[in-house]
């Protein structure tokens, strides 16, 4: 079900962020181990990473979770923490497996003519998921720190996601203004990048040859004795243009 962001919720939800920053900040002073403390969040964040009600219920409960009494101890790794920030990371940590999980899937049914990048990426997502799988009580802080460069929360992923399209946006333009590419031609490319969800335009850079054909095109652009023609630049973003006109009409734009 959809969230209906009304007065009443805007406020329940500021309340619970508030105590679950304060009770970081009360920890730090505490001295539990800094690598075992979430990040602080904003409701801005929450509002933009949580789509259902179902899913905002279940975050609430669980920065309220977080936010009870505990008392600090240390970990059979070396850390301090308190049995709730134990029990809310692992949280944190089953549904950044439950996401990579599905993204998983979602590459084994992409067809694809690089299938050993298609694989790397696949075994990428394998190495995450059980990294995350482990009992982070028998962790020291280098192991944490793996941990932690792993795990992204529902309102992170959204935001890295959401920078990822600016950025490549960045990225097409960056090209073709050092290729003199035609205005038409990039108006053309970015309308159509815009009918692809942030999540869609991460797949595709990843696996997709004419998506990799003008990321190739960006990084051999910054090395000056490397960088490509102007025309072999124009010719990978005719591919891409070519290529989006594909997606568009595939069921994969609206799955």
């Amino acid at each position: 079900m959809a969230i209906r962001w009304d007065s009443k919720l805007k406020s329940e939800t500021r309340a619970v962020v508030k105590s679950f920053n304060a009770k970081i900040k009360r920890l730090e002073a505490k001295g539990v181990s800094s690598a075992l403390l979430p990040d602080r969040i904003s409701s801005k964040e929450i509002r933009q990473g949580i789509l259902n009600r179902r899913d905002l219920r279940k975050r609430l409960a669980q920065l309220s979770d977080f936010t009870s009494a505990g008392i600090p101890e240390k970990t059979e790794g070396g850390l301090i923490a308190t049995p709730q920030m134990i029990i809310y990371r692992e949280g944190e940590a089953n549904r950044a497996i439950e996401q990579l999980r599905k993204e998983h899937e979602k590459i084994a049914s992409i067809e694809t003519r690089y299938p050993m990048m298609k694989s790397d990426w696949q075994n990428t997502l394998e190495a995450k998921m059980e990294y995350l799988s482990r009992d982070i009580t028998k962790m020291d802080m280098r192991q944490i720190n793996i941990f932690n460069k792993n795990l992204f929360t529902a309102e992170q992923k959204t935001m890295q996601d959401a920078n990822f399209y600016k950025n490549f946006n960045k990225m097409l333009f960056y090209n073709a203004y050092k290729a003199g590419l035609p205005p038409d031609l990039m108006s053309r490319i970015t309308g159509k990048i815009s009918k692809l969800t942030p999540q869609q335009l991460l797949e595709l850079y990843a696996t997709d040859p004419a998506f990799a054909g003008v990321k190739d095109t960006y990084e051999l652009g910054k090395i000056e004795s490397a960088g490509k023609s102007d025309q072999e630049v124009e010719e990978s973003y005719e591919r891409l243009d070519a290529r989006l006109d594909e997606l568009i009409a595939s069921t994969l734009v609206n799955q």
